[in-house]
Parts: structure tokens; C-alpha cells; sequence
């Protein structure tokens, strides 16, 4: 190693050094302010106007007067891995951010006072009106009931709301270091599914464009989707329902419905409302509604990504370690594309053979480009070359790759879940192991492509330093991610080695 080598070695790992420090510093103290916000926006003990409500899963926060749900945690997905840390909130307030659930008939406003409560239920009234509410924490994980009633009937419609504010989620840290970058990227507006239209995605600016969104549906559900944890109102086919989205008055929007069933005139005396308040787990959703788990939302390729959980569900209910999982899900992946590989790194070691004679040719014929045309198209098809051979069987795997980086970073599993040193794959790696093996990869998988004839030198310089501009995009990205392309892109060096040895093409 000469010297100049050397200094640069000593550059990276004392730059690698400061930033492992910074960074350290940076998680330690959002892990500190993270959990004091959590628990000082906590409504717990604020007096005789809330009730709490919880079992094993849910822990619930109630208004006395209004009978809203004005908070909601998840006790089994703790906002920190950490001893002590309260749960993940989906409704809540914090700030300028608010965040509830309301229900209840249409004409009418009860003033509620407490009538009773127990393990796992609250029951409200108001006298005066005679209606009632009764929240109940379900025997079916994450799944509230809701019983509206009047002794009397009532004209109105029965309603249920998910009254929001816009803004990220609750409990869900905004910096890149803790994954902010990959969560600012996951869906955040309402989702609908009617008996028409399976799933419909509308963002909160969507619904001021639009004046709002109505439907009509026999059955179906209604939800705000975000990362990882949601609410959603779920329907029964016993019922028809008005869907609707209203724009934000003074920043709060409404999303939810009013139940269509009744004739004109007659009287409505009580009505259930199912919600679920939980982690989105696809293979849970889909048990409890029809579309329920399209929520999770994986981008273009959703139809490749949905099935590949579904495997490496399967995969993980016998390793029990998702980052096991992940490493044999990928080399899967590549032993299916095997066949489809091979041919692009055969057609690729083809050019990188004839790559001194092809160099040959451009300064022979300097200044004559269509002899030099000539001749190279003689040269590929002398011996069976072609420049494209290697792009088209890599365009064919590319959606079922993209579909696969969609389903991790969506995936709820992966948060808080550990592979060996790695805590929660889910969160940046804070060894940046990962990143600096996929740069020492992508440099080595580099060597073998074949250069382009000719090549400019800035430009030669400028790919030669590519390898390490990508490996810093995952000091960024979740552990899981530089999990997967450390994996994939270790299995797909050795297998164009292979290749190249197997059809005696150079190395170097």
C-alpha cells in the first residue's frame, strides 16, 4: 500500500469514527426527548374528565363528556426498545397535532357523565338526551366496540369519525438517523373500500381539492393509513354505509361514516361500530376485513411485494429471526432468477473479452465512424456479443427487486426486531457494517463489468467512486435494507465470477 493509500485509509476510518460518535450522541439524546414528549403528552391522570380503558394490547384513553377516544396506545409496540417506554400512539395530541375518535347519532350533542367502568370497558350517559355509549376493548387483538344507544330512538344517523390534524404520526421519529427518511416516504391520507372499489388512496390535500369524497357502500371500511400503525373503521355486510372525507376545518379533517340502513322517519336505537387500532401485519388484516391489508402500502409493484411477505412469513415461522429471513428470502430470490442472470453476466463477460479488441478498433479508425460501426458489429457478431445482453434480463428482475426494498420498509415485523449486533432492523445500522460492505461489493462487482470503449477518463473516474457515494445513501436507510442488498449484491458478485471463470473472461 503506497502512501497516499494510506492517508486516505486513515481519512475513512477516523471520518467513520466521528460520524459512529455523532451519531451515537444523536440517537441516545432523541431516544431521551422521544420518551419524556411520550410521556408527558400522555391525558392519563388528568382528572375525573378521562377514563382509561386497556387490556394486553390496547390502552385506551376516554373524554367523560364528549366520549371521544382521545388517545390510544399500543402496548405490545413500545415507542422505544427500551425497558420502561410506553406504547406506540396512534390518537393522541401533541402540540398542534390532535388526533381522535368520535361516534354517536347525527342532531344530537350528549353531555356524558360516567356510569360505570370495569376491566377492559367504559360505559357513559346523558340523562337528559337519553342516549348512552358503551367502549369496550374486544376479545379479537386491537378491536374496539362501540355501542351507541337511545332509549327513546332517535331520528338522527348513527356516525362514527376519525377526526385528525394533518402531520406525521405520533411516536414516530422525523430524523434520518432514526429511519425519518424512509418513513417520509411511506403513505400518509385516508384509504376506503366500498363494495365498487376495493381500495382508494386520497391524501388530505387531495380531499381540499376534491371538496371531499363520498360512497355508498353495502359493508366495507374507512381508515387513516400511515407507517407501520393505523385506526380504521370496519363495516358489516348488514349494513349500507355513506363513506365520506370532508376538508379540514381550522386543520382538523373528518373521515368516517353514517349508517344508511334506516327508512326514512323510523327511529334508530342503538348501533355497534367495530374499530381496529393495531400494527399493519398482513396476514392479520386480511381476517378481519376483505382489501384491509392493501393498507400496507408497497408502491407500483404491491402485487409481487404482497406475496413475498407471504413468503417470508412462512420462512420466519420456522427461523423465528427476521433477519434470518431476510437473507434466505434474498438468496431465494436469486436462485429463482438464476436462469435469467446467467444469460446477462455470459453476454457481459462476452464484452469484457473482447474489450482490448474493441479499444483496438475506436483508435484504428479514429475519425471514422461508420467503419468503426462496421467493424465492432463484425467483432460482436465473430463472437456472439452484444452490448444489451446484460440490461434486458436485469430490466426483467428489476420490479420484483423494487417490490421486495417496498415490502421491508413497510413491513411493521422488521421494527424492534434483531439480527445478531443489529437491535431493530427497521432503524439505520449504527455500525454502518452494512454500508461499508456494500461498498467494498458494488467496487469488487464493479471490476468485472466490462468499460465501455473508450471511456473518458473524468468519467471512469467519477464510476470508480460510485460504489462509495451509494453505501452512504444506507448509513441512512434501514438495517433491513442494507441487510438485503449486502446479501443480494455479495450472492450476484460470486455468481458473474462464476460466469466469467466458467467462459475464461478476465477478472480484473
Amino acid at each position: 500500500m503506497n502512501i497516499r493509500n494510506f492517508y486516505w485509509l486513515m481519512i475513512v476510518v477516523l471520518s467513520g469514527a466521528l460520524l459512529f460518535e455523532w451519531t451515537s450522541g444523536k440517537k441516545a439524546a432523541a431516544i431521551e426527548s422521544h420518551l419524556m414528549v411520550a410521556e408527558s403528552m400522555s391525558q392519563v391522570g388528568l382528572g375525573e374528565n378521562y377514563v382509561a380503558v386497556e387490556n394486553e394490547e390496547l390502552f385506551l384513553v376516554v373524554s367523560v363528556e364528549t366520549g371521544s377516544i382521545t388517545e390510544a396506545r399500543l402496548k405490545k409496540h413500545p415507542v422505544e426498545n427500551v425497558s420502561g417506554s410506553l406504547g406506540f400512539r396512534v390518537f393522541g395530541s401533541e402540540s398542534v397535532f390532535n388526533y381522535y375518535f368520535k361516534s354517536g347519532f347525527t342532531g344530537t350533542s350528549p353531555s356524558y357523565v360516567l356510569l360505570d367502568s370495569g376491566d377492559g370497558y367504559v360505559k357513559l350517559i346523558d340523562g337528559l338526551l337519553g342516549v348512552s355509549k358503551t367502549i369496550a376493548l374486544s376479545d379479537t387483538p386491537y378491536e374496539i366496540s362501540v355501542v351507541d344507544a337511545a332509549e327513546a330512538g332517535v331520528k338522527g344517523k348513527s356516525y362514527a369519525g376519525l377526526y385528525r390534524t394533518s402531520g406525521r404520526a405520533l411516536d414516530l421519529k422525523q430524523d434520518a438517523l432514526s429511519g425519518g427518511m424512509m418513513n417520509n416516504g411511506s403513505y400518509l391520507g385516508v384509504a376506503v373500500s366500498t363494495d365498487k372499489e376495493p381500495y382508494e388512496t386520497i391524501k388530505l390535500n387531495q380531499v381540499d381539492d376534491m371538496g371531499g369524497y363520498e360512497a355508498l357502500s353495502r359493508s366495507g371500511w374507512i381508515a387513516f393509513v400511515q407507517k407501520y400503525f393505523f385506526a380504521a373503521l370496519l363495516g358489516t355486510d348488514k349494513n349500507i354505509y355513506n363513506f365520506y372525507a370532508l376538508p379540514g376545518e381550522n386543520g382538523l379533517y373528518r373521515m368516517g361514516y353514517t349508517v344508511e340502513n334506516s327508512s326514512a322517519g323510523s327511529l334508530v336505537y342503538e348501533h355497534e361500530h367495530r374499530i381496529f387500532i393495531g400494527p399493519k401485519i398482513r396476514k392479520d388484516l386480511m381476517v378481519r376485513a376483505d382489501s384491509l391489508e392493501l393498507s400496507i402500502e408497497m408502491g407500483w409493484f404491491w402485487f409481487l411485494a404482497q406475496p413475498m411477505v407471504w413468503v417470508m412469513d412462512k420462512i420466519n415461522g420456522y427461523v423465528d429471526n427476521w433477519g434470518l429471513t431476510i437473507v434466505i428470502f434474498t438468496l431465494l430470490i436469486k436462485l429463482v432468477f438464476w436462469p435469467v442472470t446467467a444469460k446477462a453476466f455470459s453476454s457481459m463477460a462476452a464484452m469484457k473479452k473482447i474489450t482490448p479488441e474493441l479499444n483496438e478498433i475506436k483508435e484504428r479508425y479514429k475519425g471514422d465512424a461508420q467503419k468503426t460501426q462496421a467493424e465492432t458489429m463484425k467483432l460482436f457478431k465473430k463472437h456472439g456479443a452484444n452490448p444489451l445482453g446484460g440490461c434486458l434480463p436485469m430490466f426483467i428482475q428489476m420490479p420484483f427487486f423494487i417490490g421486495f426494498f417496498f415490502a421491508l420498509r413497510e413491513m411493521v415485523e422488521l421494527r424492534h426486531s434483531s439480527f445478531g449486533i443489529w437491535a431493530d432492523l427497521s432503524a439505520p445500522d449504527p455500525y454502518f457494517i452494512f454500508p461499508i460492505l456494500f461498498a467494498i461489493l458494488m467496487t469488487l462487482t464493479q471490476r468485472l463489468n466490462p468499460q465501455p470503449a473508450g471511456m473518458d477518463p473524468t468519467q471512469a473516474q467519477i464510476m470508480r467512486y460510485m460504489p462509495i457515494m451509494f453505501s452512504v445513501l444506507f448509513v441512512f436507510m434501514p438495517a433491513a435494507l442494507g441487510l438485503y442488498m449486502v446479501v443480494n449484491t455479495g450472492v450476484q458478485y460470486l455468481q458473474q465470477a462464476y460466469m466469467y471463470k466458467k467462459i475464461n473472461a478476465p477478472l480484473e
